[in-house]
């Protein structure tokens, strides 16, 4: 009797281990894995790889290749910014959604089992320092615009699907990016900072009752960068091709930290992967 009594216990333990079910991504091209290009054919592939603004996958889909018990869903397009009605990109006449608009026109059936990860803010900071081919519609954009959308988002998320659960990774150090001029390094370094501090701030204190959970990516970027060798690289101060969707390669483009001016190179991805992998392994008991 006794061997029959324990049985139940402990497949109830074994099944309260996992604290999610599907992860449920939005973001821009650091996590595109394609979703922009099946609109617009828009960066040229080849040389890109398979639509994605890298020679590589996004560090997504080693995350996805790693949980394979955890489904994930890959909402993220290439170029977006909070929202589209603020600031916006097109390709090849085909207008980008911004995260509002992803959550609002993407059905995903979303449960309160779901982790919500959103990876997102570079393109609306980059747009306000005029960082690139942005099309400004509020002329007054600013960082607190900026949050404001953020936290819009993640209560849209709640509203929709009863999100319990939200991964929000901080803006990367673009600072430290080609596209960024070396006389304004310092003072965008900063204004990242400050923004990624205020939206993390702002998140706990505007939305309640749910599991906000935050992910430094911002310090890995750093550090590697500070030490490319550990990621088989050597040349961190240049990319293997600039500009964007540029069809002009380096002949060694694994030696590269930047793919283009703008993002990582496949190496990295892959390590980034691993990285985030093994940080939502720790925060969700996978």
């Amino acid at each position: 009797m006794k061997l029959l009594s324990l049985a139940p216990l402990s497949f109830v333990a074994f099944t309260a281990v996992s604290a999610i079910d599907r992860i449920i991504a939005y973001g821009d091209s650091f996590t595109d894995n394609g979703n922009v290009y099946r609109h617009s054919s828009f960066p040229p592939s080849p040389p890109n790889y398979k639509g994605r603004f890298s020679n590589g996958p996004t560090w997504l889909e080693y995350v996805a290749n790693n949980l394979p018990y955890h489904k994930v869903l890959n909402n993220a397009y290439s170029g977006a910014t909070t929202d589209s009605s603020d600031v916006y990109v097109k390709f090849n006449d085909y207008t980008v959604p911004g995260l509002l608009q992803q959550i609002n026109t993407i059905p995903v059936n979303g449960t309160s089992n779901d982790l919500y990860l959103i990876f997102i803010g570079y393109n609306d900071l980059a747009s306000i320092l005029n960082l690139g081919p942005y099309n400004v519609l509020n002329q007054n954009y600013n960082q607190e615009k900026v949050v404001q959308n953020m936290i819009t988002g993640v209560k849209s998320l709640i509203t929709k699907y009863n999100a319990k659960q939200f991964l929000i990774l901080n803006v990367p150090p673009f600072d430290q990016w080609p596209v960024s001029p070396n006389s304004e390094k310092s003072d965008i370094k900063q204004f990242i900072l400050e923004y990624n501090t205020l939206v993390e701030k702002e998140l706990k204190s505007k939305v309640t009752n749910v599991d906000l959970k935050f992910l430094d990516d911002n310090s890995w970027f750093v550090q590697q960068l500070a030490e490319p060798k550990g990621l088989g690289l050597s040349t961190t101060n240049g990319p293997c091709s600039y500009g964007l969707g540029n069809t002009t390669i380096c002949a060694d483009p694994s030696r590269h930290f930047f793919w283009d001016s703008f993002h990582p190179e496949a190496k990295v991805h892959k390590a980034f992967g691993q990285w985030a992998t093994s940080q939502i392994q720790k925060l969700y008991n996978l």
